[in-house]
Order: structure tokens, then C-alpha cells, then sequence
């Protein structure tokens, strides 16, 4: 499995990228607002630090493991049933969260796009995108996650246009309101950075040195947080806090009150790359639940799994029927990252520290 799946550090860089940048960027602005106010941006910084704190925590548990992923880790660190339940919980969660995912895909197309178009379309037509490259081997989809960052580009153009209108009276004064608040921001930013988990399922694929491998996901944490920060920066310069309190997504919002000449709705242009970014999100949790699956069933090849894996997604996708089942969707998804992306995680490194676990040599 390691020799289908090997990637550059380079490469590692986008996987992690694409897999936090997706369909949370175009409402983040708003959930920030209405925990930090203007200080939404800092809250965004301080999210960055603390998950920088859990990428160097992961890394010094993989490190244990060098030519493990997390699915083989569990097995080594439990046991193999134990292990393999904790795997199948974690192949859970990644489908929770793609559904979430393209639950809210949907109906953001639908209100903004396509409303005439059916709901089971509209998922049908990106679930069959996605399955056509998670089949493919690792660094397949890494090169094509290369092109779509072309996207990424568009999204800081348009956002820094914006600067032109900008009021920075509306971020005055700076930590007004107190800590409190940032750190309440911090906590409702936590879903939209999810993602960097993935770090542990991919570190045995990169074809780095262990201080690379660190310095590469380093390098995407980095990358999100600035972004999402200059982001929310931009929706708090433009839209005024009485504005930003009634706009979910801010994002899409600012794009359409611009006007160009030749452009007249560009708006539909920035929906259709974000498109792209919510497509790669998906690609990303679908193959770490692939490979969780093949793993736990002790299967050299994933595409089966590939496609049991979308099926159940498609499914989920469908549970949430209108805006307040995909708010309460995200409460939940908001507690399951918590446990899983930052709770254990801690866990599997202080009993890999405590009882001395490592790698065998020669596995």
C-alpha cells in the first residue's frame, strides 16, 4: 500500500491544504463574527497556534511509527480488535464529516445556483467526481489537487479587491470585547480547520525525511490560517458589524457586489471554483476512509472501498433537510472533532510515551 500511495513533501503541503480549505470558507466570516466580533481574525491566529501544538504532537507520534499510518498505529498501540474498532470509528468520522460537507454543498447550490435542480443531482454528479479520482492512487490525486489550487488564487485576488471599499473603523478597537470571546471564536473555528488529522494517515506515504514531513504540514497550517484569516479580515473591512450579523455566507455576498465590465456576475465564477475546493475536501476525507477500511480488513487495494465509502456518504448527505438540520449537523460535527482530532490524538501519544511503544524493526 505505502508504494501505490507515495508522495512528495510538496505534495503533502496540498493534500493538508485541500483537505481544511473547503465548503466552511465561504461562511466562516459569520460563524467567527458571532463569537469574536471583529476580533474574529485574531481568533483565527490563535486556531492556527493551537493546531500548529497538535501537528508537532502528531509528529512525535508517527515518528514512533515510521512506516505506519494512523490505522496501523491504533493496531499496534490497542491490539488488533481494539485497534481495528477505534479505525472503523475514525472511518466514521471522516464520512460524518463528508457528508456534512456535501450537505451543505448542496444547499448553498441550490440557494445560490440551482434551485430548481434536485437535491439527489446535485450530489450525484459530485459523488461520481470524486469516486472517478479517489480510485486512483495517491499521488494521482495530489496532482490534481496541484491544479486546483489555481483556484485558491482567485479567492485572495477577488477578497483583496475588496480592500479598495474597506472601513477599518469596523475592526476598532482591537480586543475590545476581552479574551473571552477570541477564545469562544477559537472553538467555532475549530470545525472549518478540519482536516490536518489526515496528517497522520498520510505520513508514512511522503517520501521525506521525518524533519521534512513536519516542516511540509508546518508549511499548510500556516497557509489556512493566514487565508482564513485575510478572509475573515476582509468580510469584517467591508461588511459592517449590523451587515455581517444577517449574511451567513459573507463570503459570496462580497463577491457579488463587485462589478466588472466584462464580468457581470462574478459571483457565479467564484461559486463554480468553490465548487472545485469542496471537491477536493471531499477527495481527501473519502480516501483516509478507503484506506482506514482496506486497512481494517486487511486489503492491499482500497477501490472497493472507495466506492462503499461514497455510498455512505451520499447517503448522509440526505439526513439534513434544510438549514437548521446542517446547524445541528454541525454541533455534532463540532463535538467529533474535538475527540477526534485533537482528544485522542493526545491520548495515542502518551500511551505510546507511557508503555514505550514503537515500531518493530524490520515490519
Amino acid at each position: 500500500m505505502k508504494s501505490n500511495h507515495q508522495i512528495s513533501q510538496f505534495q503533502l503541503t496540498l493534500v493538508l491544504i485541500h483537505a481544511q480549505i473547503g465548503v466552511g470558507i465561504i461562511s466562516l466570516p459569520y460563524v467567527m463574527f458571532l463569537e469574536a466580533d471583529g476580533d474574529s481574525w485574531i481568533s483565527i491566529l490563535v486556531t492556527g497556534v493551537l493546531l500548529q501544538v497538535m501537528i508537532v504532537l502528531m509528529w512525535g507520534l508517527m515518528r514512533r511509527f515510521p512506516n505506519q499510518n494512523l490505522y496501523m498505529v491504533l493496531q499496534t498501540l490497542f491490539g488488533k480488535f481494539v485497534g481495528k474498532v477505534i479505525s472503523v470509528l475514525y472511518c466514521c468520522y471522516f464520512l460524518i464529516v463528508a457528508g456534512m460537507v456535501m450537505a451543505k454543498f448542496a444547499f448553498t447550490i441550490k440557494v445560490w445556483m440551482l434551485p430548481l435542480t434536485p437535491q439527489w443531482l446535485i450530489l450525484l454528479l459530485m459523488i461520481l467526481t470524486v469516486i472517478y479520482m479517489v480510485i486512483e492512487k495517491l499521488q494521482i490525486i495530489a496532482r490534481f489537487l496541484f491544479l486546483a489550487s489555481l483556484s485558491l488564487i482567485v479567492f485572495i485576488v477577488l477578497s483583496a479587491y475588496s480592500l479598495k471599499f474597506a472601513n477599518y473603523t469596523y475592526i476598532l478597537p482591537i480586543g475590545s470585547n476581552g479574551f473571552l470571546p477570541i477564545l469562544k471564536g477559537v472553538k467555532a473555528g475549530f470545525p472549518s480547520f478540519q482536516g490536518f488529522e489526515l496528517f497522520m494517515i498520510l505520513f508514512p506515504f511522503v517520501q521525506a525525511d521525518q524533519k521534512s514531513v513536519l516542516k511540509a504540514a508546518t508549511i499548510a497550517n500556516v497557509f489556512v490560517t493566514l487565508f482564513y484569516a485575510f478572509i475573515t479580515l476582509t468580510c469584517l473591512l467591508f461588511f459592517s458589524p449590523q451587515e455581517l450579523k444577517l449574511i451567513p455566507e459573507p463570503v459570496l455576498y462580497l463577491i457579488k457586489s463587485f462589478a466588472f465590465k466584462i464580468i457581470e456576475r462574478p459571483d457565479l465564477i467564484f461559486t463554480s471554483l468553490w465548487i472545485v475546493l469542496v471537491a477536493t475536501t471531499i477527495m481527501c476525507l473519502l480516501f483516509a476512509s478507503s484506506i482506514g477500511l482496506s486497512s481494517v480488513m486487511n486489503k492491499k487495494n482500497h477501490k472497493l472501498f472507495v466506492f462503499l465509502s461514497a455510498a455512505a456518504c451520499f447517503i448522509i448527505a440526505f439526513i439534513p433537510k434544510g438549514k437548521f438540520e446542517i446547524a445541528a449537523l454541525g454541533k455534532i460535527n463540532s463535538q467529533l472533532v474535538t475527540f477526534f482530532a485533537f482528544a485522542f490524538p493526545i491520548i495515542f501519544f502518551l500511551i505510546s510515551i507511557i508503555f514505550k511503544k514503537k515500531e518493530r524493526r524490520g515490519y
